[in-house]
């Protein structure tokens, strides 16, 4: 069986599918863990080595570096949507595609950070960003690379962290707690304050995810509203935007679409991965040889782990680049393939699984199980829809939620099914 495939890029969609499958390994973390045990992995649960290798490696090599990739991704399909023999042949026209696919993406992602419950939406910031790639599109590779590393370095460097702390997650005001939110000073009793906050957060939030969906509609409304326009100013436009233009520029390179030499991937994984491993393994070792002290646990995110991010997204560039040349990884890559051309239905699907299997008009599970056996529901997870994608395909050109967005953009429906021929079935 062969996949219609005409047109597509089998190494940006391998990406994509690894990408989206990623975000949920990061997701089920957030949707099944309280605030504070998704971050200290001694909150809640036993501290056995499974669970703690699980919480480390995910910090080192996953947190923040697959919405990385997601977000290189988007860039580059911009530049794909704006081809410039398109934009000679069909001119405004596409232009105005280009416009309202980017707004369609925005209601996408207020419907899923509002009526499902996600705040963590990135649909309605790549929208938003997508808006300003427009004229963008012919900057050189290098100055597009350039700009996105400053970007990068701005999201790190202009944070407020312990405002932001305050103001979503209700820590009151005194300057001995946000020292603590800070990471700041090592006085035992400043600790133990910190930590008597996390477990009183820890309790609120077991309450509130166990309530209906009014409840819980209620209690995010503030925090969608802040991460769409707080933080998003004061952090996600840098990293997100910069990583877009990042891959904007690695797709001109040709990185993304597997145009060049094998040793450059190799180089892209074992630099991305060593140097990426080294800053934020340095931040995890530390946490873990201080007992997992609360204030060294809430100031990773200030530190190593940011300055990681770029390098370790580049080091999974490297590693699916490598797999797609690969011949004995070729099921692999294919079925990545598959899931990354229905990743707007997975991502969102994901939501739907979480918000049923975690909260409080679900089964809710949230806060009862340890890391290990939310692990064992993402590999259910991905199994399903890495399946889901590969019969889907067999039938239908998109997605379902690829099929709306696209239809919706052009302004008529799409043809969906795919054509009997001698290229679709084996």
């Amino acid at each position: 069986m062969r996949l219609p495939d005409a047109g597509r890029i089998a190494q940006i969609d391998a990406l994509r599918g690894f990408a989206v499958l990623g975000v949920f390994w990061i997701g089920v973390g957030a949707f099944g863990l309280p605030y504070g045990a998704n971050a200290l992995p001694t909150l809640l649960g036993t501290a056995s080595p499974l669970n703690l290798a699980l919480w480390a490696s995910t910090e080192v090599y996953m947190e923040g570096a697959v919405r990385g990739v997601f977000s290189m991704l988007f860039g580059a399909s911009a530049l794909i949507y704006l081809d410039e023999a398109r934009l000679a042949r069909d001119g405004v026209a596409l232009v105005d595609r280009f416009y309202r696919r980017n707004l369609i993406l925005m209601l996408f992602g207020l419907i899923h950070a509002y009526l499902l419950l996600w705040p963590h939406d990135v649909l309605y910031a790549y929208g938003l960003l997508g808006l300003f790639l427009f004229p963008l599109r012919r900057l050189p590779a290098l100055a597009l690379f350039l700009i996105g590393v400053v970007l990068q370095g701005v999201a790190d460097l202009t944070i407020d962290w312990p405002a932001v702390i305050d103001w979503l997650r209700g820590l009151p005001e005194s300057p001995e707690l946000a020292a603590a939110a800070a990471g700041a000073g090592a006085d035992p009793a400043e600790a133990a304050r910190f930590l008597g906050w996390l477990r009183l957060q820890l309790e609120q939030d077991i309450q509130t995810y166990g309530s209906d969906y009014l409840t819980l509609f209620a209690a995010q409304a503030a925090e969608v509203a802040a991460q769409q326009s707080t933080v998003f100013y004061q952090r996600h436009g840098f990293e997100i935007g910069g990583m877009m233009l990042i891959g904007m520029a690695l797709y001109r390179w040709g990185v993304l679409s597997g145009q060049r030499p094998a040793g450059l991937y190799w180089l892209l994984a074992l630099l991305g991965f060593g140097v990426g491993g080294w800053l934020r393994g340095a931040d995890v070792y530390q946490a873990y040889r201080l007992d997992f002290d609360p204030l060294i646990v809430a100031g990773l995110a200030q530190g190593d782990l940011d300055l990681g991010r770029l390098p370790v997204a580049l080091g999974h560039v490297g590693l699916i680049g490598l797999l797609c040349r690969w011949s004995r990884a070729a099921r692999l890559t294919h079925a990545l393939a598959a899931t990354g051309r229905l990743a707007l239905t997975h991502y969102i699907t994901q939501t739907v699984i979480g918000i049923t299997l975690f909260y409080g008009f679900g089964f809710a599970l949230f806060g009862r199980l340890e890391r290990w056996q939310l692990a064992l529901i993402f590999l259910a997870v991905a199994a399903f829809q890495v399946l889901f994608s590969l019969l889907w395909l067999r039938r239908f050109r998109y997605g379902p939620l690829e099929w709306v967005w696209r239809s919706l953009t052009d302004g008529h429906l799409r043809p969906l099914r795919v054509a009997a021929g001698p290229n679709t079935a084996t």
